[in-house]
Formats: C-alpha cells, sequence, structure tokens
C-alpha cells in the first residue's frame, strides 16, 4: 500500500516538475481537468457503481456532508467576522467546499478499493451541492454589491456537472437493478484507469508554492479551523455513528481533504481581491492533505 502511494506522489511531482521545466502550463492543466470531470471520472463511477450493492445508510453520507457544510461555513465566518468582506467570503466558499473528485478518488481507489469509491462518491453528491448551492450563495451574498440571486445558474450548475449526474443516474439504476451491458462496462472501464495519473498530473500542474505575506496570518488561522474542526466532526462520527467501519472512514477522511478547485472561478466571477489569499490556502491544503493520508495509510491500513 505505501508503494501505491508514493507511485501517486511521484506522479503529482512529474505533473509539477514537467510544468516547472515549461512543458505543461496551468492553461494545459484546465484541458486536463476537463478530461478528467467530464471523461474519466465519471467513467470511474459508472464501473464502480454498477458492480455494488446500495445500502439504505449510505442515503445518510450526502446528507451528513451538507450539515457539516452549513456548520462549518457558519463558524468560520463568525471566526472571520472582523475581517474585510472578501476575507470572510473567501473562507466562507472554502470551508466544507471539498476535493473529492479530482484529489481523493485516485487515492481511496488505491486505498479501499471499489467500496472506498462507492462510499466517497455518495459523500461526494453532498459535496456537489455543497460545492455548487450553499458555496455559490455564499460567494455570492459577501461580493461587493451582491449580484442578484439567480436560481436558475444554481440549476443549471448541478446539471452540467457530469460526475454528480452520472451519480444521480447510476443510483437511480442501481436502486432499481438496472445492468448496463457488458460490453458499455468494458468501454468504460478502459477509459477510467487514465482517471488516476490524470488526476495526479493535473495536481501537480496546477501546484504552487508561491507565498503572499500578506494573507499568511489569515492562510493559517483558516487552515488550523479547516484541519482542527475536521478533525474534531471527523472524530465524533468515527467513535459514536452506528454504522459500518467504511462509512466512519469516508466521514473522517473526507472532512479532511483538500479544498476544490471551483473556488478560484468563483472568486473570480465576484472580482474578489483575495485570489493570492485562496490560491495559497489551495495550494498548502493538497499538500498537508497528502500528508495526512499518507500517515492515516501507513497507521491504519
Amino acid at each position: 500500500m505505501t508503494q501505491s502511494f508514493l507511485t501517486i506522489i511521484a506522479m503529482i511531482l512529474l505533473g509539477y516538475l514537467m510544468k516547472r521545466l515549461g512543458y505543461f502550463t496551468e492553461q494545459d492543466g484546465g484541458v486536463i481537468g476537463r478530461i478528467v470531470f467530464n471523461i474519466t471520472l465519471p467513467s470511474l463511477v459508472i464501473v464502480t457503481l454498477s458492480k455494488v450493492e446500495i445500502e439504505p445508510s449510505l442515503m445518510l453520507l450526502p446528507v451528513i456532508m451538507i450539515l457539516y457544510a452549513v456548520t462549518a461555513k457558519g463558524l468560520v465566518i463568525l471566526l472571520f467576522i472582523n475581517h474585510h468582506r472578501h476575507v470572510k467570503g473567501s473562507v466562507g466558499m472554502m470551508a466544507s467546499a471539498l476535493n473529492i473528485g479530482l484529489f481523493a478518488y485516485p487515492l481511496v481507489e488505491q486505498m479501499f478499493g471499489a467500496e472506498g469509491l462507492l462510499y466517497f462518491g455518495m459523500f461526494d453528491i453532498g459535496g456537489s451541492i455543497v460545492m455548487f448551492g450553499i458555496t455559490y450563495i455564499v460567494g455570492n451574498y459577501f461580493s461587493d454589491g451582491a449580484e442578484i440571486f439567480d436560481i436558475r445558474y444554481l440549476a443549471l450548475s448541478l446539471l452540467k456537472s457530469v460526475p454528480l449526474m452520472t451519480y444521480m443516474i447510476m443510483l437511480i439504476l442501481s436502486l432499481l437493478h438496472v445492468k448496463l451491458p457488458t460490453f458499455a462496462l468494458d468501454f468504460f472501464g478502459i477509459v477510467s484507469q487514465a482517471n488516476m495519473p490524470l488526476s495526479m498530473l493535473l495536481l501537480g500542474i496546477y501546484l504552487n508554492f508561491k507565498v503572499d505575506q500578506a494573507y499568511l496570518p489569515i492562510t493559517i488561522k483558516y487552515l488550523l479551523f479547516h484541519y482542527g474542526f475536521g478533525t474534531v466532526i471527523g472524530l465524533l462520527c468515527y467513535v459514536f455513528l452506528p454504522f459500518n467501519e467504511m462509512f466512519r472512514t469516508t466521514i473522517l477522511i473526507g472532512l479532511l481533504l483538500p479544498i476544490g478547485v471551483s473556488i478560484i472561478p468563483y472568486a473570480i466571477q465576484f472580482k474578489y481581491k483575495t485570489l493570492p489569499l485562496i490560491g495559497m490556502v489551495s495550494n498548502l491544503s493538497i499538500v498537508i492533505s497528502i500528508i495526512i493520508l499518507f500517515v492515516f495509510q501507513m497507521v491504519m491500513l
């Protein structure tokens, strides 16, 4: 297991090195990202959900994710209540807006196999609603002269999320006991094999170690909240929830994932002046979460 994890880290470093040497740019990363989110990740979801039975308890994972998000966003805004509205909006967007599809899936696949992908897939249904719904609302609210709330934009964002729609369709098919034909599963199985290497290379391409001294105290304060609050709630759920170990492990690990990449486009859309803050937190959270998962798999697996 440690060998597989080190291979994944090597792929991230390869992506970073290729960017530093000028072979890739972050614009190239945008193309790779669209391939991952719209092709390889949905293919992996199809293959995974076609092989497993959906237990009723799994339906609670999205609910827990949403409840955690509402609580975390409210608390972090209170924690930064005396800061500029763009800072409050930034931390409010980042809190609980987790990078599940791009970051977690390849690592979870190596650590827990198909069962882990199933549980994190259900967790990601809640994560998608948080990212494209609640996070957008928070960002809009704290923007200068908040824009008119557009429910149609939110609905379209959810409907245009290929991974989320794939989750929902496969979930419905599974509950109806409808099986996809073998040739379709074979096709998506081949495509899904590209998800892990492309995702890891993409993380490396986006990795950036620039430090903006002006935002460093806010960054440290936010990261302490992100991982401190996530650890407390994750451990409480792991110890006290009456579900199987994979269910509880999904919450424990899930709440310690890095922030999602969609926060930066939101900040640009709402004309936030805190892009350096968001970028710095995003990159540091990736490194911290990799270390956490590496230690976790060494100790627990």
